[in-house]
């Protein structure tokens, strides 16, 4: 004897229920009345017990009908939950999403909530590495999607915003006035950020000396909060623990930067364009200057308004 419960019998049960009427269920399920009878019955015969008690005007479960309704619904919602999952999510496969550390932090969540309205049940796979390495990994197939920060000899991408440079520093903290300015950067070579804040220390002639050295935005922010040094960031990813130093610092104002994404142009899965769409939609609602803490306002941007 078989054992198992017909998925399509228990359906018509539930729908029998739902309706209080054969005649109604029978149109929600796009079938004849007699065939909709044909299914309670071969379900009690099934089971061996009378299920549905009914006459001209009501239909009403048996005790045993009652028991089976209960189980009926149970299997039935993770039926279609199993199969939304594998339909939803299951063949589409991860995105692989990479950027800083310092956008994950602070415009990530924010993606991804947006991001989830649509595609609940798509995986996203986050790789936070530095802008320069990320574009090989992504060139190398490894990423679907990069959010980077555009380097000044390097074009290319879909510009997303453009974000001030700010220099940072603990709050109430005085490194900015020791002579000579004592940084926390990224290495050489790595950083955008760098490079410019450099530049214009030189220009401005300021002695400087770099107390810390690191690849991950961590490390630097430790030792910035720690009142051991100053830092360059983008104004939105001024942490909590620090303040924004303005022009009454005597420090050089900084340029802007350009966040560009590469990846998911034409030709690219639904799912993973949908993220690209979700950054554009994320960080250009987002707007420059977010609300940080400042010395005196922030530095006037300067660079050009086009991409580097």
């Amino acid at each position: 004897m078989n054992m198992n419960l017909d998925m399509e019998l228990l359906r018509t049960l539930a729908a029998v229920v739902e309706c209080r009427s054969f005649t109604r269920a029978a149109r929600q399920l796009c079938r004849s009345q007699a065939a909709v009878s044909g299914q309670i019955k071969r379900l009690e015969e099934h089971v061996g017990r009378r299920l549905v008690e009914r006459d001209s005007r009501h239909v009403d479960l048996t005790e045993a009908g009652e028991t089976l309704l209960a189980y009926a619904r149970e299997v039935l919602a993770l039926n279609d939950a199993a199969l939304k999952a594998l339909r939803a999510g299951g063949n589409c496969g991860p995105v692989r999403f990479g950027l800083p550390d310092d956008y994950a932090s602070f415009f990530l969540p924010r993606v991804l909530e947006r991001y989830s309205r649509q595609w609940p049940d798509v995986q996203v796979e986050v790789c936070c590495e530095l802008s320069v390495d990320l574009m090989p990994r992504l060139a190398g197939g490894e990423l679907d999607l990069a959010l980077v920060t555009r380097q000044p000899r390097s074009r290319g991408g879909e510009l997303v915003r453009r974000e001030k440079l700010v220099w940072a520093s603990a709050r109430n903290g005085t490194a900015h006035t020791a002579d000579p300015l004592p940084l926390a950067m990224f290495p050489p070579g790595y950083c955008a950020f760098r490079e410019a804040a450099l530049g214009m220390l030189r220009r401005q002639r300021r002695p400087y000396r770099i107390v810390c050295v690191s690849r991950s935005l961590s490390g630097i922010r430790a030792t910035v909060s720690a009142g051991l040094a100053v830092t360059v960031v983008s104004e939105n990813t001024v942490s909590w623990d620090m303040e924004v130093l303005g022009p009454e610092s005597g420090l050089p104002p900084l340029p802007s930067i350009d966040i560009s994404l590469h990846g998911g142009g034409l030709g690219t899965p639904a799912h993973v364009r949908a993220l690209a769409e979700a950054v554009h939609a994320t960080l250009g609602d987002e707007p420059e200057g977010g609300q940080t803490a400042s010395k005196g306002g922030n530095p006037e941007a300067l660079g050009k308004q086009s991409g580097q």
